[in-house]
């Protein structure tokens, strides 16, 4: 698999390397992390952005060609989920994760401090390509969520110096963690524009919810 990179990252290749860590990513998903993303409590309520009557952001869709969820998932469907960012500017991320849960699989990406980005989360068909480069990835699963998020990269281009905020892997392990979702990938980081390939067993309905404290976004897909 051939990663994506943002110019300026590649102009400061020399300085930094990005070094993989072993396990699930920037914040592997121990037994810690599952049981505190296990469950939707009242800190975990979805914020509220300007114009939006939630950041879970589903949009409306045509019945004919979207199924809505008959899963307690609320605001789960098979469209595509979409949210503007809170305009504060580019969500750092931190982190990466997933877990299993009563009812759905969570994915989730943490980021540092309040920016929130906007997303659009949608299955889409295949080939899957590099933002960037155009080149193909290779990711797992019979099917294919596109989780994009923006403003959002996992590299600060505005500090002083380069700083790599995300120095996880771009493959993040899943076997024994979950059933539904079989890979996921970064597929880009490119012009403050983040995007993360899941692939899954098949096409389920699923939410996204923007949650704070710490800033992230979870994908509930359901099971």
């Amino acid at each position: 698999m051939r990663r994506s990179i943002p110019r300026a990252l590649a102009l400061a290749a020399a300085l930094v390397v990005l070094v993989p860590v072993a396990g699930c990513g920037g914040s592997s998903d121990d037994s810690s992390d599952g049981s505190a993303e296990s469950t939707t409590t009242a800190a975990d309520e979805a914020t509220t952005t300007s114009g939006e009557a939630s950041t879970t952001g589903t949009e409306a869709a045509d019945p004919s060609t979207t199924a809505t969820a008959t899963t307690s998932l609320p605001d789960a469907s098979l469209g595509q989920h979409s949210a503007p960012g809170d305009g504060t500017g580019t969500a750092l991320l931190t982190a990466v994760r997933v877990g299993r849960n009563e009812g759905f699989e969570r994915i989730v990406f943490e980021f540092e401090g309040d920016p929130m980005p906007g997303y659009r989360v949608q299955w889409v068909d295949g080939p899957i390509t590099a933002d960037g480069s155009g080149e193909p990835v290779e990711v797992g699963g019979e099917a294919h969520l596109e989780i994009v998020l923006q403003p959002a990269s996992g590299v600060d281009l505005e500090a002083n110096e380069l700083r790599v905020t995300y120095d996880g892997p771009d493959h993040i392990a899943t076997s024994g963690k979950v059933d539904l979702i079989e890979d996921l990938v970064r597929t880009g980081d490119f012009e403050a524009v983040l995007t993360w390939v899941a692939g899954t067993s098949g096409e389920v309905p699923f939410r996204v919810l923007a949650l704070r404290s710490p800033t992230r976004i979870a994908i509930d897909l359901a099971t």
